[in-house]
């Protein structure tokens, strides 16, 4: 891409961005690595436009569009985004290597894996998550793809060799269809790479997984103004 149309892309992406939401942009550090990264700048203020929206086209409709509201959980830079992202950076990431930032967000992950050398596809089943995380991987967009991504019911035509995930199985009912959607996409020497904050759900995740025919190896990351450590989680298959 040259750069007349990187520039183009880049004030393209932030004037569909802004219409919408308010960002802020920072650097961010990791080890050697840096980069850009703009994320929202208020969570709970699009936490509030969704409801606000939910309840207007239920007064219209006389039906709740979703019950519980459609929550945007993309908005927020957890903590074990921030997590993930710094190992990733410690890898040693070929210009072959492909990765799958399943459930991208914003695309904190994704954006250290292109840092590192990764061939990159974002996936994400809500729209303006993806703009974010196309807007925040430009400096890599050589090596970065997109694509909305329901896991429950799409499949794509590739295998991965990383395949990598932050706060994506604190929901029972997803761990079925995640399984399911890691095997059909997963190299046959790949491995995953799962972030979580120590939740009770991850420690029954973690049985639950290697019944399903994985090796599980966790650690744990500390990161820079947190005193709990945030839990990684290395997938394989027997």
């Amino acid at each position: 891409m040259t750069e007349i149309r990187m520039t183009e892309t880049k004030l393209c992406l932030l004037h569909r961005i802004h219409r919408k939401f308010q960002t802020t942009t920072q650097i961010l550090r990791f080890g050697a690595l840096e980069f850009s990264f703009t994320r929202i700048t208020n969570p709970d203020r699009v936490l509030d436009d969704v409801i606000l929206e939910e309840d207007r086209l239920e007064k219209v409709s006389g039906l709740r569009v979703s019950d519980p509201p459609h929550l945007p959980y993309w908005a927020e830079l957890w903590d074990s985004s921030i997590a993930l992202a710094s190992v990733l950076c410690r890898m040693e990431l070929s210009d072959c290597a492909s990765v799958l930032d399943l459930g991208c967000g914003m695309g904190l992950a994704g954006t250290a894996a292109a840092a590192g050398g990764g061939r990159v596809l974002l996936a994400d089943l809500e729209p303006p998550a993806l703009l974010l995380a196309r807007y925040n991987t430009l400096p890599f967009a050589p090596r970065v793809r997109s694509r909305c991504l329901n896991w429950q019911t799409d499949r794509l035509p590739e295998q991965f060799d990383l395949i990598v995930g932050a706060d994506i199985v604190y929901e029972k009912s997803q761990w079925p269809f995640l399984d399911a959607f890691w095997k059909a996409h997963l190299s046959s020497n790949g491995h995953l790479l799962l972030a979580e904050p120590n939740r009770p759900s991850g420690d029954v995740f973690i049985g639950w997984i290697a019944g399903q025919g994985w090796r599980v190896t966790p650690a744990e990351e500390l990161i820079a103004g947190k005193s709990k450590p945030i839990r990684v989680m290395e997938l394989r298959r027997l």
